[in-house]
């Protein structure tokens, strides 16, 4: 009896590897396209301009830095305070 269970429990286990196996196929399959057009799409567009040195200097000098983190931080916390349930939207 134990054999035939632990045959019973193998069997499972490998079909529940192989629907692992086609879902995992199924989902590269589905990503194949997205992923050549993506790689086919020049990233030069997606650059984020430098800022020039002078204007990093003084933006540094006067703290604007520390000051755009603490707006949003504050501004994260306002949003998770406000998702808890029976809090109003814009309270």
């Amino acid at each position: 009896m134990t054999g035939l269970l632990n045959l019973i429990y193998c069997f499972l286990l490998d079909m529940i590897a192989s629907f692992k196996d086609i879902w995992l196929l199924g989902w590269d399959s589905l990503l194949g396209p997205v992923d050549t057009i993506l790689t086919s799409i020049g990233t030069g567009g997606l650059t984020v301009p430098v800022i020039a040195n002078p204007y990093a200097w003084v933006l540094g000098a006067t703290g604007m830095s520390q000051a755009m983190a603490i707006m949003a931080g504050a501004m994260g916390v306002r949003f998770l305070l406000q998702s808890v349930p029976f809090v109003r939207w814009g309270s």
